[in-house]
């Protein structure tokens, strides 16, 4: 155990604080936070609330805070309700970034593909942000205000994040098509949305490595396959064995859809070239995603 680090995960209990908090194990102090899925071990956090916020930093002193927070539904809830976009993801990551600074500690905040307007295929970290959606928008300002305050942070853009999360209020791409389909019902899947799925515990890794570096600034973290979203989903349905027959391509663009850049793809060159943690592509994680699922099957059946 090392003594000398204390990471705050906020928003511990979302698919990727999870995953983070999994990684970090016992070789870190580490403390989560929940908002309304209590968890054990954990600790209740508002993060429009500055009195708790203040109250966590003065008592447990974080040398590294990592910001997990996310919400259910995501750009589509954001751009129907932007009030709690905005106190999700700029206000609340304000609040905390405030006390890092008082503090003293790392802030580490994760961004998305979708500061970008998307009128080009391939984004580098220097590439002006120009987003489309109220999601991004936040995103982009909380952005800009750790940039213009803060010294020691670290923004990690990632985009189509997914991971074996069953009991997930807010699922990612892959169990939400689970779910439909865990019912019969077919599901419709853009084939004119391109990205790179990225693996939750590849990004956690990331992360991890990024937050205990001396480096600072924007990082680009994503898997390291392009594919549209009807092949992805196709192509992991057919590899976990369950029934693609019920996932159906959807050509056209919806005329009500909130806009989003619908082709892009994070460059990660500069991720790659200074830290250690590998990116798979999507048949490595797939089979690291069937370990997860046989072992969490495991779990169960001894319990």
């Amino acid at each position: 155990m090392d003594y000398t680090k204390k990471i705050l995960i906020v928003g511990a209990t979302g698919l990727i604080g999870k995953a983070v908090a999994e990684e970090l194990g016992g070789y870190y102090q580490w403390l989560g936070t929940y908002f309304s899925k209590k968890s054990r071990g954990m600790t209740p956090l508002d993060i429009a609330n500055k009195e708790r916020i203040k109250e966590i930093f003065d008592t447990e002193s974080p040398t590294h805070v990592v910001y997990c927070v996310n919400l259910v539904g995501g750009v589509d809830f954001c751009e129907k309700n932007p009030g709690s976009a905005r106190t999700f993801h700029f206000e609340g990551a304000v609040n905390i970034a405030r006390e890092c600074l008082k503090h003293n500690s790392r802030f580490v905040f994760i961004s998305s593909e979708c500061v970008f307007d998307g009128k080009k295929e391939v984004y580098e970290e220097k590439d002006k942000v120009n987003p489309l959606n109220i999601y991004g928008k936040c995103k982009a300002e909380a952005e800009r205000w750790i940039q213009d305050n803060l010294k020691d942070y670290l923004i990690a853009r990632t985009m189509s994040v997914y991971g074996w999360d069953p009991k997930t209020k807010a699922p990612n791409a892959v169990m939400n098509a689970y779910f439909t389909t865990l019912k019969g019902d077919k599901v419709l899947i853009p084939t004119f949305r391109w990205s790179n799925p990225t693996y939750v515990k590849d990004l956690a890794k990331a992360l991890i490595e990024l937050c205990l570096s001396k480096e600072s600034g924007i990082f680009h973290i994503c898997g390291a396959t392009f594919i549209n979203r009807y092949e992805w989903l196709k192509k992991t349905f057919k590899f976990l064995g369950w029934d693609s027959s019920l996932i159906l391509p959807q050509e056209s663009i919806p005329k009500n859809i909130v806009l989003r850049p619908h082709r892009i793809s994070l460059n990660t060159d500069k991720f790659r070239n200074k830290f250690k943690t590998r990116l798979h592509n999507l048949e490595e994680a797939l089979g690291m995603l069937k370990e997860d699922i046989l072992m969490e099957n495991t779990i169960c059946k001894v319990h």
